[in-house]
């Protein structure tokens, strides 16, 4: 093989090298799942990651088929599966799939979270201050949980708890309150406590008290 030919050759290696290189990384993000791709959107930074076998296991639907519309096709798009009947749906009723879908997966999701792996999960963006701190200035800037004032879905928004002083707030994200209390629940914030006793603070004894000219009111 001449030089020119060899220059040629290597050049074309190269290219084809890259086509597949770029080739690996356009179906790396074809393969994201529907779950994964649902926690990602901006505004779900509150949720984690459902595992497929936790939804896959009925027993952790008890009940929610009698809530959610279009319940199956909401559930296979979940778990990412195909089904032939879809194509006879029209883009209104697609609409409310994609509605449903992401319903059902909140409300599975506030089931997820209160077991222990479930817990683990919340903990670690807990420590990570992902839900915000405490806006209070005798709370010291502590950490937050996501808490839901009812267990029923578009019911309230999500707020945040504080268990220094035992109150709840707004999200500091105005885009994060739009989430579904219902999708973490009554009940979690406390059985976090519980099972995280030591991230628990002591509240603090201190009140502002208002004052003119140094005279309290």
């Amino acid at each position: 093989m001449r030089p020119g030919e060899a220059a040629v050759y290597e050049q074309a290696l190269d290219e084809s090298d890259t086509s597949e290189s770029d080739d690996d990384d356009f179906s790396g993000t074809e393969t994201e799942s529907w779950i994964q791709w649902f926690c990602s959107l901006k505004g779900n930074e509150f949720f984690v990651e459902v595992p497929e076998e936790f939804i896959k296991d009925d027993f952790n639907l008890t009940g929610l088929a009698s809530m959610i519309p279009y319940y199956p096709f909401a559930l296979e798009m979940i778990l990412d599966l195909e089904n032939p009947s879809e194509e006879a749906l029209s883009e209104d009723q697609q609409e409310l799939v994609e509605s449903a879908a992401e319903i059902l997966y909140g409300l599975i999701h506030a089931r997820y979270i209160v077991t222990a792996r479930g817990q683990m999960l919340m903990c670690e963006k807990y420590k990570r201050i992902e839900f915000g701190r405490c806006p209070l200035v005798h709370c010291q800037g502590q950490p937050m949980i996501p808490a839901g004032q009812s267990d029923i879905p578009q019911k309230h928004t999500v707020k945040t708890y504080c268990c220094r002083c035992n109150d709840l707030f707004y999200p500091n994200l105005t885009h994060r309150g739009a989430i579904d209390g219902a999708y973490f629940g009554t009940s979690f914030p406390h059985l976090f406590f519980m099972q995280f006793p030591e991230l628990r603070r002591i509240k603090s004894e201190e009140m502002y008290i208002p004052r003119i000219y140094g005279f309290r009111i």
